[in-house]
């Protein structure tokens, strides 16, 4: 089985449980969310998540050849570092989470025309449906971007 089938197979995110971290009162969940790329390496980011429903990302990535390793990689970081991580990324949180969300929706679909190309051959002799397919994605792309406007500067989850 080729790699890219095994990345076809293999769902886009996972996560796993890191611990617990107390700061300033609070305890916090950390959690390590894992994606594939490059179809050989795996990256990872801390999530911070507290019972009020308050989320924090890790600004720092882990990287690693395999999910095991980046969740040891991860359990193994001092509780001294988690704490430094986390407040490091609760200072600089974002504030405009809809314009993030397109621009992850935009990468994610940039991400994908690449990944079709590529599929299709250097040679760029694409099929009608390696066509269409970059011709559907391209589109995509491009309403992303309409809608940026609509949402740039303005602080909250909904437009």
């Amino acid at each position: 089985m080729s790699a890219a089938q095994k990345s076809d197979q293999t769902e886009p995110f996972r996560q796993g449980f890191v611990g617990y971290a107390n700061v300033d009162g609070r305890q916090w969940r950390v959690l390590v969310r894992l994606r594939l790329e490059d179809e050989a390496w795996w990256r990872g980011r801390l999530w911070f998540c507290e019972a009020g429903g308050t989320e924090v990302w890790d600004k720092e990535e882990l990287l690693g050849r395999s999910p095991e390793e980046l969740l040891r990689q991860a359990r193994a970081l001092p509780t001294a570092e988690l704490v430094r991580r986390f407040q490091e990324s609760y200072d600089e949180r974002r504030r405009y989470f809809a314009l993030r969300a397109l621009v992850d929706d935009f990468v994610e679909a940039a991400r994908g025309l690449n990944r079709v190309a590529v599929r299709a051959g250097v040679d760029g002799a694409y099929g009608l449906g390696t066509t269409r397919e970059l011709d559907r994605l391209q589109r995509q792309m491009q309403f992303l971007v309409a809608g940026m406007r609509q949402v740039a500067g303005k602080e909250g989850r909904a437009t």
